[in-house]
């Protein structure tokens, strides 16, 4: 019977918590998702044999149980690759060329899967005890061209429904066995995918184990591949901001992926990835997959010191001219070579560089170079500009160190409020309950379905604003425009005030660099050597 009538029955399946109902010949509602059969029947008006009468088909006798209410038999490494697809199609929503889903992070993957000998070798770590022969002669070859083609489409569906011979045109075949709903019994009870024990226990030396902030590793390495205009402080920022899935991810799931026991450690998340952490794990990964050297980062790419400097200076609001001054660093430094700024996991001695931490240094240089930062002169030169402005105030007006203090220390302020704000508030619980095993589900299903609904209740008590949807993300996290006296825009402001005509040539006033605090250790040195001479 068709499905649109079945739409009115609003009850939960007691085997799957599903809410796909179905009718039978007989009248009886079926769960679309576990075929389970309820006791009850949908009220149906015969208007044929027996005209205007009621007919109620009544369900008796015990449930059937299907093959597939266990749902689908798959691997650890099966979710990490649903995490993978998600957060591939993110970051695809963002901007990001559809080449980084389909070749670089797919060839990742693969090349991962290979190395950590779990798919695309013989004998699989999870098939038999003994250890796998990967296929290629070296492992630890680093010839990126000549590894085997390995199989399989990361934007194809990686699952098929348990009992299904043939798979979709165009689809290859899945690296991992289908195993048959009936052999999901010799599964274990502690877990819902087949291999999440022995994967929890696994501790094999020199294999990399996947995680779920490794899965943000490997996006960082594509899109550092891709040179995409990305740095991993904005990908940290857009997952906690939630465009990229990754605390409770694995909510998203296929319904028929149980995931429960020793799956809760393995794909759970109560902490947010920390920089550090996420950029140890990129050159880990990197080394272990044995990557060949990236594509060369130039003056024309985002990553460039040149062009982050620009980006940030217009970030922290700071004048335009500030950046001649940057680029003269990055040029004088040698930071800007693109030896040195080119990812090479297999160099001996491999360099690896947080471009977005460079450049904010290089910032810093700059501001030091012209202010000293010693808490005295910076304040100065602010006098000197503060009363040019005054006198001058139909020309271009010189930087006032103070007056961009007290404009950005505001700024952020309040933007480190609502940032903490926004952290307090967040739901740590996902909307896809977790359970010990397969025993408890009905009992957590019933719990969070209680919590729903108080929450429901609560939130009409109070009242509360209805939420605010959530704004597109930018690479921009302030907006500087000219005419708002409480957000001034520095942009076009000069450094007539700080710098000073030499010759040919601008040099600024300033003619020192480091604090001169070395001569307060030369005193100090001196006293406590006298000290020494006297005892």
């Amino acid at each position: 019977m068709d499905l649109e009538e079945a739409k009115e029955f609003k009850e939960r399946c007691t085997q799957c918590a599903a809410v796909s109902w179905g009718l039978t010949d007989e009248g009886k509602y079926y769960c679309t998702s576990c075929h389970n059969v309820t006791e009850r029947s949908k009220e149906v008006i015969n208007t044929g044999a027996i005209p205007n009468t009621k007919i109620q088909a009544i369900s008796r006798g015990l449930k059937r149980k299907r093959k597939l209410e266990k749902g689908w038999d798959w691997y650890v490494c099966e979710g990490f690759q649903q995490i993978l697809y998600q957060q591939a199609e993110a970051l695809k929503t963002l901007g990001v060329g559809p080449e980084l889903k389909n070749e670089v992070l797919h060839n990742f993957w693969k090349r991962y899967l290979q190395k950590s000998k779990q798919a695309y070798c013989k004998n699989p770590v999870y098939t038999s005890g003994r250890k796998a022969t990967v296929l290629e002669d070296n492992p630890s070859h680093s010839d990126w061209d000549s590894e085997p083609d390995l199989l399989s489409d990361f934007s194809c569906r990686s699952f098929v429904e348990s009992g299904t011979d043939s798979q979709p045109d165009g689809c290859p075949q899945k690296p991992f066995p289908i195993s048959k709903a009936s052999q999901s019994e010799t599964a274990s009870i502690c877990s819902g995918s087949l291999d999440g024990v022995e994967y929890s226990l696994r501790k094999e030396k020199g294999i990399v184990k996947m995680t779920v902030p490794r899965t943000l590793a490997f996006c960082y390495l594509s899109l550092l591949w891709q040179r995409e205009t990305i740095t991993l402080s904005d990908l940290l920022r857009f997952v906690e901001e939630g465009h990229i899935p990754y605390i409770n991810a694995f909510q998203h799931f296929p319904e028929e992926m149980k995931l429960y026991g020793r799956d809760k450690g393995i794909f759970a998340i109560e902490s947010w990835p920390a920089y550090e952490d996420i950029y140890k794990k990129m050159i880990e990964i990197a080394k272990f997959l044995d990557l060949p050297r990236f594509p060369d980062i130039t003056e024309d790419c985002y990553l460039h010191p040149n062009i982050l400097c620009m980006k940030y200076l217009m970030e922290v609001n700071l004048p335009d001219e500030m950046n001649d001054l940057t680029c003269q660093v990055v040029k004088m430094t040698g930071i800007g070579e693109v030896d040195f700024l080119t990812f090479d996991p297999i160099a001996k001695m491999a360099k690896t560089v947080k471009y977005d931490v460079q450049a904010v240094a290089v910032i810093v240089v700059v501001l030091k170079l012209l202010f000293l930062l010693d808490d005295n002169l910076e304040w100065t030169l602010s006098n000197i500009a503060e009363k040019y402005n005054e006198k001058n105030k139909e020309d271009k007006p010189w930087f006032d160190f103070r007056k961009w203090y007290q404009v950005m220390k505001r700024s952020v302020d309040e933007k480190k409020q609502k940032w903490e704000e926004a952290r307090a508030k967040y739901l740590w619980k996902s909307e896809k309950p977790l359970y010990h095993s397969s025993i408890d589900r009905a009992v957590v299903y019933k719990r969070r379905e209680m919590v729903v609904s108080l929450q429901k209740q609560f939130s009409t008590l109070v009242d509360s604003a209805p939420t605010v949807e959530k704004k597109s993300p930018s690479s921009f996290q302030f907006n500087w425009t000219e005419g708002d006296s409480a957000r001034t825009c520095f942009h076009g402001h000069g450094l007539q005030g700080i710098l000073k005509k030499k010759g040919q040539s601008m040099t600024t006033k300033n003619s020192l660099y480091w604090l001169s605090t070395q001569k307060f250790c030369r005193r100090k040195r001196a006293s406590l050597g006298k000290k020494l001479l006297v005892e």
